[in-house]
């Protein structure tokens, strides 16, 4: 049998396979988290430490946009100058290091803030492309997507961890999303065992003043049945956004219902399909907030259906109610079918959440401490960003390896195809070079991408 031909030899060359860290690293620089961090002061910490905090942040986010969230993955980069140089880190922290410092930048909530106030200016900066979910005449709605979903942590002892309304321990962590590139503009980590409308007010106001520092369009707020609150539409109303919050219907009866739409409602099925009738109404509601008063409407579409598909008549009738809470400014009376479109494109925000809890990996959080875990998943959130940033960039070079068309790519392809290349480090005249295969679909574009950011500062 002829022998196989390839053989493996070490070498000293700085080669990695995470030459994409630096694009990563690159954006980082563009920033001022450094000067911001570093100024945090702790008690337990001393002014002139050797690893900063900057250089533990770093380290982390360097971690997360591999996908990787343990802290002792960290021991792998220890000695690597291409990790270090690539993410501007001077000392790469050790596993208690990491897990120390990141305990003690917890419990100050100005650490969060920081992290999300740096990630909305980058992507200000960067000019981010947030694209609308509906045009109509002049007016271009931008979507904020509101939603939670449960992380499964089950089989540990974790701060916070609770019984979910998935049947599972774990945490419920809340999302907002702008445009439908899906940026993340605010997140919060709960107690499994929390509603999703606990403290949801204060959460709305945070995301949706975020949104709107990334757009001029209005805004598009949109909630399923479980933040049907009055509260919530109270918010949208004072902040001037638009909503589609979909209604609860709880203990109403929907029979009761259809015979509201057959009476004060129009029927808006074909009347071909026997046995089936479908009735759409628009009730007009008002709001009375600090002495102003706002209108909204509510659009419910009821059928009823007395026979089955094959024909056999029901002894009892079937009623389907879907009822939503809407708001579009400058358009009083508003159609059941864009209504009913612009509620299902709200899930889309599922893909958005299996990138952030299968691609990141950050489903089981890493510490057994709540702040900790919070901020492990606001880093998070910053790293998807820059994902989300790189890949859309990407799409729209003409050198692009992938031919069809296409709106975003998922942060795990971002991860596999960019931050995962292979490259070459060269050290020369006193400048840092990577070094990138052309055989690789995806140097050419990535190099493209670099020097445009570099033009643009």
């Amino acid at each position: 049998m002829k022998d196989f031909p390839i053989r493996f030899v070490l070498t000293d060359e700085a080669i990695t396979p995470s030459a994409g860290l630096a694009l990563v690293g690159y954006l980082l620089h563009r920033t001022k988290l450094d000067k911001r961090v570093n100024a945090l002061r702790l008690p337990t910490v001393r002014r002139e430490v050797h690893i900063s905090h900057s250089d533990v942040i770093r380290s982390m986010i360097g971690l997360l946009a591999t996908g990787k969230t343990d802290f002792d993955h960290i021991e792998a980069y220890r000695q690597d100058d291409i990790f270090s140089a690539s993410m501007g880190i001077q000392h790469v922290p050790s596993s208690p290091t990491l897990r120390q410092r990141l305990d003690q930048l917890a419990c100050l909530p100005m650490t969060e803030t920081i992290l999300w106030e740096e990630s909305i200016r980058l992507l200000i900066q960067r000019h981010a492309t947030l694209s609308p979910c509906w045009t109509k005449g002049k007016t271009t709605w931008l979507p904020l997507d509101i939603d939670g979903s449960p992380f499964d942590n089950s089989d540990t002892k974790k701060e916070g961890v609770s019984r979910t309304y998935k049947g599972f321990d774990g945490f419920t962590p809340l999302f907002a999303y702008a445009g439908k590139e899906g940026y993340l503009v605010h997140a919060e980590l709960r107690p499994g065992k929390q509603h999703v409308q606990d403290n949801m007010p204060s959460f709305l106001v945070t995301a949706i003043r975020r949104a709107r520092q990334l757009t001029s369009s209005r805004l598009l707020v949109r909630m399923d049945a479980g933040n049907d609150a009055e509260a919530n539409v109270h918010v949208c109303l004072k902040e001037d956004v638009d909503f589609v919050i979909k209604r609860n219907l709880r203990r109403e009866s929907k029979a009761l219902w259809f015979q509201i739409a057959s009476q004060k409602g129009k029927r808006v099925d074909d009347g071909q399909s026997e046995g089936v009738q479908t009735y759409e109404l628009c009730l007009p509601q008002k709001a009375a907030i600090d002495g102003n008063t706002y209108t909204y409407v509510q659009v419910t579409q009821v059928t009823e259906r007395t026979m089955e598909r094959n024909g056999q008549l029901m002894l009892v009738p079937d009623y389907e109610v879907e009822s939503y809470w809407v708001r579009l400014k400058g358009y009083e009376h508003v159609r059941m079918s864009d209504v009913l479109a612009l509620y299902h494109d709200h899930a889309t925000c599922e893909q958005f959440h299996s990138e952030l809890k299968s691609d990141l990996d950050l489903e089981r959080l890493p510490s057994g401490k709540m702040k900790t875990n919070a901020l492990v998943l606001v880093m998070g959130a910053f790293v998807y960003n820059l994902l989300r940033l790189i890949g859309q960039d990407l799409l729209s070079d003409p050198r692009h390896p992938l031919h069809h068309k296409v709106k975003r790519r998922r942060i795990k392809t971002i991860i596999q195809t960019v931050i995962t290349m292979a490259g070459r480090l060269v050290r020369r005249s006193r400048q840092i070079w990577m070094k990138l295969t052309r055989r690789s679909g995806y140097s050419e574009p990535l190099l493209n991408v670099y020097q445009k950011w570099r033009e643009a500062r």
